[in-house]
Formats: structure tokens, C-alpha cells, sequence
């Protein structure tokens, strides 16, 4: 499954409540978009709802950027099949 970066874009406007204007695949998302623990939650939310994957609460801390929750929904997209 392909996932393209404006659907990510479109993930991370959702949990931040907000339009992004200049979104980047390796920004962090903590430290450039102020994102807080509430809009982490609602990131997970709006992934599992969209891809329909788990993100195990130990990777969490490894999902601060687009290019990185990218290559982790694909890791659990292929552990599915």
C-alpha cells in the first residue's frame, strides 16, 4: 500500500486541529508543528482509523516525524499480510 505524503499531512492536521502551510516528511512533529501528548493520542487514533494498524505504545516514541510514522504504518501494513 502506497501512502502518500499528503495523506500523512492530512493525518497530522487532524491531530493538531490545525492547517499546516509548509509541512515537511522530516520535521519534527514535537518540535516544529507544537503538537502536545493530546494531539500524539489523536495521531494514533486517526492512523489506526485510516490504515487500520496498531501502533504498540513502546513505538511511540519512535514516530516524531512523517517519514517516520510512514515506514512504521508500512512495517505493521506488512506484518498484517
Amino acid at each position: 500500500m502506497e501512502i502518500k505524503n499528503s495523506e500523512i499531512k492530512e493525518i497530522v492536521e487532524i491531530a493538531l486541529d490545525r492547517e499546516i502551510d509548509e509541512f515537511s516528511m522530516s520535521a519534527n512533529f514535537y518540535e516544529t508543528y507544537g503538537m502536545d501528548s493530546l494531539g500524539a493520542v489523536a495521531l494514533v487514533v486517526e492512523i489506526q482509523k485510516r490504515y487500520d494498524v496498531r501502533i504498540p505504545d513502546e513505538r511511540m516514541p519512535d514516530v516524531s516525524t512523517g517519514d517516520q510514522l510512514t515506514a512504521i504504518v508500512k512495517e505493521l501494513l506488512k506484518a498484517k499480510d
